[in-house]
Order: C-alpha cells, then sequence, then structure tokens
C-alpha cells in the first residue's frame, strides 16, 4: 500500500476502519478517529500511544485554544488533563516524535501562528515559537519531506507553503506563491514517480523533495482530500469532497479530472 499522510480524508485506511480493527500506532496516520467510535476523519482528534496500566487515550484540540487529554474509563472518557489558552483556536493536532528525541510529543498548532510541542506522557510544554513569527496558520501536517530523519512541519503559514525544520525548529523553505488559503493538506506519491507530492487543498501540488510547483488546478480540490488507487494501474488517484458531498476524482499524473466507468 503506498504511504500516504494527511490531515483530512484518508480513504487508504477505509478498510480497516470499516472493520473496527485496532488504531495505527501514534503518529503513524492522521485522520482515521477511533476504529467503532462516533469519531471519525476529525483533524484534531488524535490517538496517543497505549501504556500499562491506562485505558485508550485521546488529545483532542478545541475551537477555543485549549488542548484536552481523555482517557477511557470503561465505556466512557473522562478528561484526565488540559492545556493553558494556546493563543488561538486549534487548527492542527499531530502525535509524533517531531523532535527526534526517542519520545512522543504532542504538536498543536494556532489560527494565530503558535506551535507548541507537549511530552505526549506527561503533557509539558517541550518548546513553542516565537510570538509572531507566523500571524497565522490555518493548516498543519507532519511528514518527513526530506533526507534526514526527522520530521517537518508543513505549515500554511501566513499565505504560503512552509517547510519547518522539526528538531532545530527553524523554517527551511516557503513558497514563492502567497495568498494560499490551505485548510488541509496531503502528502503521498500521486503521480507514480515514486517521489511524495504536497497536496494542497486549493488546487496546488508541490513536489514534496524539491518543493517546485508541478500543478495547479484553479477551482481547487475541495475542502477533503484522499488517495487510493481506484483502477489498478498502480498510481493513486486523487479523491476531493467539495462542499460535504460532491466527489471528484483526479489523475495527477496527467494533470486533468478523471471519470471512472464501469466495464460490464
Amino acid at each position: 500500500m503506498a504511504r500516504l499522510r494527511s490531515s483530512c480524508l484518508l480513504l487508504a485506511g477505509a478498510g480497516a476502519l470499516l472493520a473496527g480493527s485496532s488504531l495505527p500506532a501514534a503518529g503513524q496516520v492522521s485522520g482515521l478517529g477511533l476504529a467503532g467510535d462516533a469519531l471519525v476523519e476529525m483533524d484534531n482528534v488524535q490517538a496517543l500511544p497505549d501504556a500499562a496500566g491506562r485505558g485508550r487515550r485521546l488529545v483532542i484540540g478545541d475551537g477555543r485554544g485549549v488542548v484536552h487529554v481523555y482517557e477511557q474509563r470503561g465505556r466512557s472518557y473522562d478528561e484526565i488533563w488540559a492545556s493553558r489558552y494556546l493563543e488561538g483556536s486549534i487548527c492542527g493536532i499531530q502525535v509524533i516524535d517531531i523532535n527526534d528525541d526517542g519520545l512522543l510529543e504532542i504538536v498543536a498548532c494556532t489560527d494565530r501562528g503558535r506551535i507548541h510541542y507537549l511530552d505526549a506522557e506527561n503533557y509539558n510544554t517541550v518548546w513553542t515559537n516565537s510570538p509572531g513569527e507566523y500571524q497565522q496558520i490555518s493548516a498543519m501536517l507532519a511528514a518527513n519531506v526530506d533526507d534526514d530523519p526527522q520530521p517537518e512541519l508543513i505549515l500554511c503559514a501566513d499565505g504560503r507553503l512552509v517547510i519547518y525544520d522539526g528538531r532545530d525548529q527553524f523554517e527551511e523553505w516557503r513558497s514563492e506563491q502567497t495568498g494560499l488559503t490551505t485548510t488541509s493538506m496531503l502528502v503521498a506519491d500521486v503521480d507514480g514517480d515514486a517521489m511524495d507530492e504536497i497536496v494542497l487543498n486549493d488546487g496546488y501540488v508541490f513536489s514534496a523533495r524539491v518543493h517546485t510547483l508541478e500543478w495547479q488546478f484553479a477551482e481547487g480540490f475541495g475542502e477533503r482530500m484522499g488517495a487510493l488507487d481506484l483502477d489498478g494501474d498502480g498510481i493513486l488517484e486523487l479523491i476531493s469532497e467539495y462542499r460535504s458531498r460532491f466527489i471528484r476524482l483526479f489523475d495527477v499524473d496527467l494533470r486533468r479530472e478523471k471519470s471512472l466507468r464501469a466495464n460490464y
């Protein structure tokens, strides 16, 4: 199965989700939510890793700028921790070893440009970016898109696509394109060239490794995106959802919208 990271709908995991299988490892896949529960496909709800003597834990970032941790107690969940106000509504949550220290962190971004690393076990603040570094962040995703071992933060910050070093906390690259309104992103090889692309839902497709703009689709890719090889050609199709209901398919390798027709 092709590797795919997304801050939106992940169709590649749909079979496991419907089957009620266990959650993926923390930080491995985002967006799937809880198999068998009511919370699915929500960007700001993530699972924390299982620990001895503990129930299943969830981390939730809310619109009031607070990160909450809930632990399963029988058939319900109890809040066991809540952060202080993190200066803006939470617009992205990831659970991943972002700084290459061998421990998992909760990475929380806010719409007012703040980035916070929290220890995934004791919830202490590990690092926070400087006030004023960014005025706005509209989307965030963690993925390894270069040659070093640790993941990077992929941000839509102040209207640009930004690659941010997760370990040393500095901006590696920013796009020449401005005015981006991205609210969800996807990292996957969607054109079959054996290299990942960064797909923005406002219609931009960038090379994840060399950062060149490969395609711009003026109409955009809707509110949510996923990727799945629907026709068995070994290349993922981009699946876009518009207005929470209408689905369109794209062959990114051919730079065109796709229509699937059944052969009976």
